[in-house]
C-alpha cells in the first residue's frame, strides 16, 4: 500500500519566520527502532497490524498525519494521551524508540527494500499526471520535462524513480536549507541551517564558521527551505496523484 507523502511538486522554497523544530525528516535510528518493535509489539500490534497498516480494530499509521509529522515522539505523545485505550504514561525514551520504529516503518514501505522481485509502481495514468503536474500540483511552477527533469525517467528504474520522488533529501547534491538570524542587537547571520529547535538555533556563515543563538523572543529568525513546499503537500497528494505523477515522469525518456 503506498502511503501519501511528498513528491516532487509545488512552489520553491518557502520562508519560515520564526518557526521552531526540525525542517529535516526525522533519521532513522536502527538500535532505537528495534526497541521501538518490542515497545510496538507491546501496546500497538493487536490494532494496527504487524505492518503498522492498520487492520479493522485501528487505522494505518503509515498514513498517520502524527506518524509523518512526528519527531521523536513530539506528535505521539499528545496523540496517545487524547486517544482512549492507549498507553498515556510511555516515558519519553520509549516513545522516542516508538518513533524510530514507526518511521523505519514508513521508509521500508516506500522503498519495499527487501521484496523478492520490484513491485510495479507504474500503475497510474501518465496522462492525469501531467495534467497534475501542470495543474493542480504546481509542479510546473519549480520543475520543467524539458529542463531539470529531462531524462529522469531513463535515468532511474521505476522503485528508485518514486523513492527518489518520495524522498528528495535521500539523493545526492541536496540543497541545504539557508538561515538567517538577527539578534536583539548587532548585525543580522546568515548561512546554512545547521539545527533548529524550540531551545535554539545554530548555523555556518559562507566562511565555514560555526554560529549558535538561545531561541528568545526578541530572536528574529528566517528560514528559507527548499523543500518546504514539498513538507507542506504531504498532507495534500492522494495515493492517485502519486502513482499518476510517477507514472508521468517516467515518460521523461
Amino acid at each position: 500500500m503506498t502511503f501519501r507523502v511528498g513528491l516532487l511538486a509545488a512552489a520553491g522554497a518557502l520562508a519560515l519566520v520564526a518557526q521552531p523544530g526540525p525542517t529535516e525528516r526525522q533519521a532513522v535510528d536502527k538500535a532505537a527502532a528495534e526497541r521501538g518493535r518490542r515497545v510496538y509489539s507491546q501496546f500497538c500490534i493487536n490494532c494496527h497490524g504487524n505492518r503498522a497498516q492498520g487492520t479493522d480494530q485501528g487505522p494505518d499509521l503509515i498514513r498517520s498525519v502524527a506518524v509523518l509529522h512526528d519527531r521523536v515522539g513530539s506528535e505521539l505523545a499528545p496523540a496517545l494521551k487524547k486517544l482512549p485505550n492507549h498507553p498515556a504514561d510511555l516515558p519519553a525514551d520509549q516513545l522516542a524508540d516508538l518513533s524510530h520504529f514507526l518511521k523505519d516503518r514508513i521508509e521500508y514501505t516506500a522503498q519495499d527494500r527487501n521484496a523478492a522481485r520490484e513491485p510495479n509502481v507504474l500503475t497510474g495514468n501518465a496522462d492525469a499526471g501531467r495534467a497534475y503536474f501542470n495543474g493542480a500540483g504546481k509542479c510546473a511552477s519549480c520543475h520543467s520535462p524539458t529542463g531539470d527533469l529531462a531524462g529522469v525517467g531513463k535515468k532511474y528504474p521505476p522503485v528508485t524513480l518514486q523513492q527518489r520522488l518520495l524522498f528528495p533529501r535521500a539523493g545526492r547534491n541536496i540543497k541545504a536549507a539557508q538561515v538567517t538570524v538577527k539578534p536583539p542587537s548587532g548585525a543580522a547571520v546568515s548561512g546554512n541551517l545547521d539545527r533548529i529547535d524550540d531551545f535554539s538555533v545554530s548555523l555556518r556563515d559562507s566562511a565555514g564558521e560555526y554560529h549558535s543563538w538561545r531561541r528568545t523572543p526578541e530572536l528574529q529568525v528566517e528560514v528559507r527551505d527548499p523543500y518546504a513546499a514539498h513538507n507542506q503537500m504531504l498532507d495534500v497528494y492522494t495515493d492517485a496523484d502519486i502513482h499518476n505523477l510517477v507514472a508521468y515522469l517516467e515518460t521523461l525518456q
